[in-house]
C-alpha cells in the first residue's frame, strides 16, 4: 500500500462557525518531527551539560570542572602546609633544646612566630628557589596559603641563622662540643624500643616511653657518651641499677637496667669511657641498655643526638 502524500486535517469549531479543511504535504511532517526530535535531544544534552559537568559545551561546563580540580588542589595543599607547619614547630623546639646545650640562649616564641625580619628576608630565596619571587602576590584562591608560606620562610631563616650560630660556638669551644651526647651508648646490639608512645610490655597499654632501648647480652661495655660528672650511681625498682651522668647547661643523660656499675657519684667522665655493663635489673623482660637524655628535667629524643659509635670513631 501506498503512502499518501498529502494528509488531510478537518478543523471543527466548538462556536458553530465555518469547519475548516487543510491538506499538509506529508514532507513537511516529517520535517516537522526531525526538529522535535533534534530540540528535545539538544534539551537533553544541554541539561547533562549543566548538571553533570561534562566538557562537551564550550566554556561553562569545561570551566566548572576546572574549577573542581583546582579547590582539591587546594585542599590537598592546604594539608601540606598544615604538615610543613607541624614540622617547623617541631624544628624550633629541638632547635632550642640545642641551643641550651651549647650554652645559647633559647629564641623567644614571639619572637619565632611573628617571623620577624621582614619580606626582605625573603630576597635570598628568589634566587635559591627555582621559580619563587618573594615579591609576587599570590591570587585570591592562594591568599591565606601564601602568607603562611611566607611566614614559614622567613622562620626557615631565623632557624638558619640560630644553627650558624650554634656551628660557630662549637667551633670555638671543643669543650662544650665534647659535653655533648653524641655517639651510641654500646657498640653493638640494636635499638628494641623507640623514643614515644608505645605497649607497655607488662600491662599492654599505652605508655610513654621516655628514651631508646639497646636489646644487647648482659655484660655488654655502656659507655658515657659525652663528657660530664656522674651525678647518680643507684638501684631504683623501675630501673634497676641506674647511672645518671651531668653535662653541663641542663643536659643529663641516664643509662639503666645495668648489670655492673664502674663509677662513683661525682666521678669526671669522658666520652666513649666505659661507665658500666648491661642487663636485666628492674622493670626488664629481657637484657637491654635504657638509655635517655634529659634537657632542664625533660626527656628528648637520643636519635636527634646520636651521630655515630665510639667504635667508629677508633
Amino acid at each position: 500500500m501506498k503512502l499518501k502524500r498529502t494528509y488531510s486535517f478537518i478543523y471543527t469549531p466548538d462556536d458553530h462557525g465555518p469547519v475548516r479543511h487543510f491538506r499538509v504535504p506529508r514532507w513537511a511532517l516529517y520535517v516537522a518531527g526531525s526538529v522535535a526530535v533534534v530540540l528535545v535531544v539538544l534539551s537533553g544534552m544541554y541539561g547533562m551539560g549543566i548538571y553533570a559537568g561534562s566538557g562537551w559545551l564550550p566554556g561553562g561546563s569545561e570551566l566548572r570542572l576546572e574549577n573542581n580540580q583546582l579547590a582539591v588542589r587546594v585542599d590537598r595543599l592546604q594539608n601540606q602546609v598544615e604538615g610543613l607547619r607541624l614540622e617547623m614547630d617541631q624544628s624550633f623546639e629541638m632547635q632550642n633544646m640545642v641551643a641550651t646545650a651549647v650554652n645559647l640562649n633559647p629564641l623567644d616564641e614571639e619572637t619565632f612566630a611573628a617571623g620577624i625580619g621582614g619580606r626582605e628576608s625573603l630576597s635570598y630565596l628568589d634566587s635559591e628557589i627555582p621559580g619563587y619571587d618573594s615579591r609576587q602576590p599570590f591570587s585570591d584562591e592562594f591568599s591565606g596559603l601564601g602568607e603562611e608560606v611566607n611566614l614559614m620562610l622567613r622562620q626557615a631563616r631565623i632557624q638558619r641563622q640560630g644553627y650558624q650560630a650554634m656551628l660557630d660556638t662549637l667551633s670555638s669551644h671543643k669543650d662544650i662540643r665534647c659535653k655533648i651526647p653524641s655517639i651510641r651508648p654500646i657498640d653493638i646490639g640494636w635499638v628494641s624500643s623507640r623514643f614515644g608512645l608505645r605497649d607497655d610490655p607488662f600491662t599492654g597499654k599505652g605508655r610513654f616511653h621516655h628514651g631508646l632501648d639497646f636489646s644487647a647480652p648482659t655484660g655488654t661495655e655502656v659507655r658515657v657518651t659525652g663528657d660530664g660528672v656522674v651525678v647518680l650511681v643507684q638501684h631504683q625498682r623501675g630501673l634497676g641499677k641506674v647511672i645518671k651522668v651531668d653535662h653541663g647547661n641542663s643536659v643529663v643523660t641516664v643509662y639503666a637496667h645495668l648489670n655492673r656499675q664502674d663509677v662513683k657519684k661525682g666521678d669526671l667522665v669522658k666520652r666513649g669511657q666505659v661507665i658500666a655493663t648491661s642487663g636485666n635489673t628492674g622493670r626488664s623482660t629481657a637484657p637491654h641498655l635504657h638509655y635517655e637524655i634529659r634537657i632542664q628535667g625533660r626527656s628528648v629524643n637520643p636519635v636527634s643526638y646520636i651521630l655515630d659509635s665510639y667504635a667508629s670513631r677508633n
